[in-house]
């Protein structure tokens, strides 16, 4: 948002990385640990070490406040960034945010994305489909219910 254009416009993961690390510099050896990723922790692990570039250096005539918020924000590693609830504090944001006023909720269950991890057969991928098809067409879902044509649709009377 500081110059209008994406900060690490990565053509792939590892120009990603590349772009990312140019600015932030080579992460230590304990981010790197804690990347998934084998061949992202593997290309990071063997990479030239490279230092930080300072924010007001990339982004002179800038908000120092901003450029605080900006790198506590883009720390490589996740469990250096602050919350929402934290990002909304920092002094950058004082007087236009009221964290009283906020609300504020505990991370999402990984059980909330368990559909994502379920197997589907090409079966079920078209009974899903229809069943989504069925809740815009109430008519439809009471010859589903009570076992009537199902392609009925498909030849309206």
């Amino acid at each position: 948002m500081l110059s209008g254009k994406p900060l690490f416009p990565g053509k792939n993961v590892v120009h990603q990385l590349d772009l990312m690390t140019d600015l932030l510099g080579t992460p230590p050896a304990e981010s790197i640990s804690r990347i998934r990723n084998e061949k992202a922790r593997r290309y990071l692990s063997s990479m030239r070490k490279k230092q930080p570039v300072p924010f007001s250096k990339k982004f002179p005539n800038v908000d120092p406040l901003a450029l605080n918020l900006l790198e506590r924000l883009l720390a490589f590693d996740p469990k250096d960034r602050p919350s929402a609830e934290e990002a909304l504090s920092d002094p950058y944001f004082h007087g236009l945010s009221n964290v009283d006023r906020e609300p504020s909720t505990q991370p999402i269950s990984k059980l909330e994305f368990e559909f994502e991890r379920r197997k589907l057969t090409k079966d079920d991928v078209r009974e899903l489909i229809y069943r989504e098809i069925l809740e815009y067409h109430p008519q439809m879902l009471q010859e589903y219910l009570s076992g009537g044509d199902q392609t009925s649709f498909m030849y309206p009377r």
